[in-house]
């Protein structure tokens, strides 16, 4: 009986968990494809922002335009800074940096065969050997874009550490329609520490049609083997598959996924479904996106959870969202999802709205800062048998920060083995808690953690 009343708590910690470590390696995947760029914009000259107003004064003044292209950039007006650069060239065909710089614009423009043109006549010249390896990693990114089948791996292995590892109440306590009882063994508050380790195989195929579509497929494992409460065991094997394809200002990325859970060596949660985004670039540093998801989650009985199979059922949900780009290294994504579950028990089904913010930081040299916060309304179908009358309401919150930082940047080594290039610590923090109107279901929980991962390139 004590064990049913924990079960709907333990079961969004497990899942959370699971998704939070991953996120972080996956973290340190999406930013380890642009290093080159943190580290170029970061060495961008720190000078005072030049107007329009200050270039028609003195047209033909070379060092003021190129300050007036750096502060566009800035700014995320890369269309006018490929202008000014343009220009540029004009004035001065042979300055390795303007032409530098207009190569870079024009890369994160996606107009990928001109900038490769540009990399190549660039890499012809006597450069600064610092300014040579920056364009060497962008004309090696761009030779892989070029390839109509890209795969990758991603491997990282890490230490976790949880006050609350499993979900108990805060109380101590669960309470019943018989009474209120205290909570004893594995079903108490309690902390342990864990080793975290996470594989993943990805794969990108580009479609041979005038437009940029692509296909992708990914297949990841991801396991938490506890120092203690061994019944918290987790092995996470997750296959994904899908594409992005461009429809003019819009592009669709259709996906679908399966994932399987164990916990505590035992087969848990089985989880297939299917998603659909729409994106809408309305400027250089606005994007606006639409997506729906439908997903079926199987739950298990298990020595654990022996009525886990109750909470099995169907979620559905619509998220809206806009990526804001400020400047040349921040990213504000805004989004707000309306979701429900229907459940086979009704007392497990409900209606939710989420609320969800997250700020990009790319410090600089390959270094990045990820600060996530959310909050979840929840309004349950009905009251649980077990506790009583009271129809449950659950509010949850979730605070977390990441920090990647590159291993090269973390020893300062300027001569690095290639075989070493992306390895990246990630250190991590986060808060994570449950109000709800039923104490059974109360409960937060403080952890922490490091990662290191490295990323391979076929």
């Amino acid at each position: 009986m004590m064990t049913r009343a924990r079960s709907g708590t333990s079961k969004l910690h497990s899942i959370d968990r699971v998704a939070a470590i991953l996120g972080v390696a996956l973290l340190a995947l999406a930013f380890h494809i642009v290093p080159a760029q943190a580290e170029t914009e970061d060495g961008l000259p720190e000078t005072k922002p030049v107007t329009y107003d200050q270039v028609l004064a003195d047209p033909d003044n070379v060092e003021l335009s190129y300050l007036y292209a750096i502060t566009q950039i800035r700014r995320s007006d890369l269309l006018g800074a490929s202008a000014t650069l343009d220009r540029l060239i004009l004035l001065a065909p042979n300055e390795a940096n303007i032409r530098a710089l207009r190569a870079i614009v024009l890369f994160r423009l996606d107009n990928l065969r001109e900038a490769q043109k540009e990399f190549a006549d660039l890499l012809k010249l006597d450069l600064d050997p610092e300014l040579r390896r920056g364009i060497e990693r962008y004309a090696a990114e761009l030779e892989r874009r070029d390839q109509r089948t890209r795969m990758s791996l991603l491997t990282s292995i890490g230490y976790q550490y949880d006050t609350n590892r499993s979900g108990a109440p805060n109380s101590g306590q669960v309470r019943t329609f018989l009474g209120t009882y205290d909570l004893t063994g594995n079903g108490r508050k309690e902390d342990d520490h864990s080793m975290t380790g996470m594989l993943r195989f990805g794969i990108e195929h580009d479609l041979a049609t005038q437009n940029r579509n692509t296909l992708f497929a990914t297949v990841s494992a991801y396991g938490a083997d506890q120092f203690q409460l061994d019944d918290f065991d987790t092995l996470d094997v997750t296959a994904q598959a899908g594409g992005r394809f461009e429809f003019g200002a819009i592009f669709l990325t259709p996906t679908l996924t399966f994932d399987h859970l164990f916990l505590g060596g035992d087969s848990y949660i089985d989880s297939i479904g299917g998603s659909l985004r729409a994106d809408m670039r309305v400027s250089d540093p606005v994007n606006l996106w639409l997506r729906g998801d439908l997903n079926w989650i199987d739950y298990d009985n298990t020595d654990l959870y022996p009525a886990g199979d109750l909470q099995s059922g169907g979620d559905v949900g619509i998220t809206a969202g806009a990526d804001f780009y400020i400047g040349t290294d921040h990213r504000l994504t805004v989004s707000f999802t309306h979701h429900g579950y229907n459940s086979d028990s009704d007392w497990e089904s409900y209606v939710g709205e989420r609320l969800n913010l997250n700020h990009t930081w790319l410090i600089g040299g390959g270094a990045f800062l990820m600060t996530d916060l959310f909050g979840e309304y929840d309004n349950y179908d009905m009251a649980d048998p077990i506790t009583g009358e009271t129809d449950r309401d659950d509010w949850v919150y979730r605070a977390r920060m990441t920090l990647g930082v590159p291993v090269q940047l973390l020893v300062g080594a300027e001569e690095w083995p290639s075989a070493l290039n992306g390895l990246t610590l990630s250190v991590y923090g986060e808060y994570f808690r449950t109000d709800s109107n039923i104490t059974n279901y109360e409960y937060d929980n403080v952890r922490g953690g490091l990662t290191i991962s490295k990323r391979w390139e076929f």
